[in-house]
């Protein structure tokens, strides 16, 4: 969050130097596990960094574990304001910002090496995109995207955190010993079997990423790192990212990728007949006054009458059976 997220409550942290902010993760580390019996974690930065905006502190907790965050922070920390997004909580402590960010235990290691060391885990992240695949705090992921282009499906490929390096290009065992600078980091990444330093300008990412990163001080650090030492790497990569399935498919034999896929594909197949057979233009072709809103409860309204047997309908009738069907629920 970067220290800023309780500004728009008016409430203003400030920065810590290192051994503060190392006191106060291990107190705030010591009450969750005290107070919750739950382990947490400290994500790790470079060893010279000299202040921090925030602490970001990782909580193990089981699949079933049902804790109201907000009102545990608010009784354990009396904090003056909390806020909570996209699964993080922050608060303030000592006029310091934390953020609380519970990470389900079948995911907890892979967790604690992709928020590690900012910004690597989002920088590799771009790596990945160029294969298809999506690299997060579950795990590396191919994304399988439906006719319409849209990603319908993730499918886990592994959150084995040393298989993941040695895809993407990454020294692993190096990675272990950790970094004693930022300028280390960025080394390492750009070290990347796959490094190409046009994947990450600004105007190369999409409008969603581009908007993000803007934001991220540690990606324009990053950034501004390749300009001034003139690192200019490039990689070729397909632009077909299907023509690198069967490399995926046989590092990560464990994930069953190309069997998924088949499934996926015959699926969508399908629904991209279905889709063709009854949709709202062709029942816009039949009652032209019918738009918006109205429209969607009318498909809405023919989609439940039909309820599970919908799919198997529209497939395998005619033009003339799907309207007749259409206008007898419609006015029914």
């Amino acid at each position: 969050m970067g220290g800023k997220a309780l500004n728009r409550y008016g409430v203003f942290t400030e920065r810590k130097n290192t051994e503060e902010f190392n006191q106060i993760g291990y107190e705030i580390g010591v009450k969750v596990f005290f107070d919750l019996a739950l382990f947490s974690h400290v994500i790790k930065c470079y060893n010279t960094k000299a202040d921090h905006g925030d602490l970001d502190l990782l909580i193990k907790v089981d699949i079933d574990t049902n804790i109201n965050w907000n009102e545990y922070i608010k009784t354990a920390f009396n904090p003056k304001a909390v806020y909570s997004n996209g699964g993080v909580h922050s608060f303030d402590y000592k006029d310091f910002q934390i953020d609380f960010i519970p990470i389900k235990a079948s995911n907890w290691e892979i967790a604690k090496t992709y928020f590690s060391f900012d910004p690597l885990g989002n920088i590799m992240g771009k790596t990945y995109h160029k294969f298809g695949l999506s690299y997060g705090w579950e795990g590396l992921f191919y994304k399988f995207r439906n006719f319409n282009g849209n990603n319908s499906a993730d499918i886990l490929l592994s959150a084995d955190a040393k298989k993941i390096f040695e895809f993407g290009g990454y020294d692993y065992d190096r990675y272990l010993k950790g970094f004693e600078t930022l300028e280390d980091i960025l080394k390492f990444t750009i070290d990347g079997k796959y490094f190409d330093s046009e994947m990450f300008k600004i105007e190369n990412l999409k409008h969603l990423d581009r908007k993000r990163n803007r934001k991220r001080g540690s990606y324009h650090i990053f950034l501004n790192y390749l300009t001034e030492n003139n690192i200019v790497k490039e990689y070729p990569f397909d632009r077909n990212k299907d023509n690198y399935l069967d490399a995926i498919n046989k590092f990560f034999p464990e994930a069953d990728l190309m069997d998924k896929l088949y499934v996926l594909k015959e699926k969508d197949r399908l629904n991209n007949v279905i889709s063709q057979k009854f949709n709202g233009d062709i029942v816009m072709s039949w009652l032209p006054n019918l738009q918006g809103k109205e429209l969607g409860i009318a498909i809405g309204k023919f989609k439940s009458a039909l309820g599970e047997d919908y799919d198997n309908f529209v497939l395998r009738s005619t033009y003339i059976q799907i309207h007749s069907r259409f206008f007898e629920i419609y006015n029914g």
